[in-house]
């Protein structure tokens, strides 16, 4: 009698420690994917001039890369009255198509730990959360999410600044002196936000219609970001802390705040 329930959690171990197993080789092939990303054509849609300066000064002279990499801690919540959960994370993000992988690691208690995969792969979006990495919290995919993800791949042009010059997938169209609006096509139209400058850098990301799950639904919502603090890492010029919010009708809710703490190229 005493041998069934021992069975039965051993059971569940070895359950929890292959569905584990399973998500990391997920993930792991989805990463090798983007790093085998191959170089394009350059693109025929003309850059602006304030832009083509921000990434030739940010890219500082550096070898164009397939990818780059980013480490990350900060913190994360979903809705205005949520606790603030800390993570850290690790980011690939592909220069010659529009691609990433977010793989993060939330503390949702004191005991309890979330990874995060949110990614945009292929035309494809997706955002995942898996408790202890084994059991499924959460997962989100479809055309609505496939343009948020590749909404998000262009707010992030901040830290890839080979890619605005070398990614053939992306339209600019220079709506002022310190305002260039980046596109793209997605399975949900186009995806499109705009990179305001100040001084030369980019300070503000803005979205009219980035989709946001709310519950069992999806909306377009207003969304931005703002980025500071840039910094020289491994030869780039990138901002190393940025926040992010969703404009809610009773104004911002602030989601996302982080840091990148390492930086690489390959």
């Amino acid at each position: 009698m005493e041998v069934l329930p021992v069975l039965g959690a051993g059971s569940l171990t070895l359950a929890h420690f292959l569905t584990a197993a399973a998500f990391r080789r997920r993930t792991g092939a989805i990463v090798a994917g983007l790093e085998r990303t191959a170089a394009a054509e350059i693109p025929s849609s003309p850059v602006p001039p304030v832009i083509q300066s921000f990434a030739r000064r940010a890219a500082g002279g550096t070898p164009v890369p397939k990818i780059v990499w980013l480490h990350q801690t900060g913190e994360i919540r979903a809705d205005p009255g949520s606790a603030w959960c800390s993570f850290t994370a690790e980011q690939v993000i592909s220069v010659h198509q529009p691609g990433f992988a977010w793989l993060a690691r939330m503390q949702a208690l004191p005991r309890l730990s979330a990874h995060i995969l949110d990614c945009y792969i292929d035309g494809e979006g997706l955002l995942e959360a898996r408790l202890f990495g084994s059991l499924p919290l959460a997962r989100v995919t479809g055309p609505e999410v496939a343009k948020s993800e590749l909404m998000r791949y262009l707010a992030e042009l901040i830290w890839t600044p080979h890619a605005i010059l070398h990614n053939p997938k992306l339209s600019w169209r220079e709506i002022d002196a310190t305002t260039v609006e980046v596109s793209a096509a997605s399975v949900n139209g186009r995806a499109r936000v705009r990179l305001i400058f100040e001084n030369g850098d980019i300070a503000r990301i803005e979205a009219d219609d980035r989709p946001r799950a709310t519950g069992r639904r999806i909306r377009p919502t207003p969304w931005q970001a703002c980025c500071d603090d840039y910094r020289e890492m491994e030869g780039c010029r990138i901002p190393t802390w940025a926040t992010v919010s969703w404009v809610l009708d009773d104004g911002p809710f602030v989601c996302w705040h982080g840091r990148v703490t390492a930086y690489g190229m390959k």
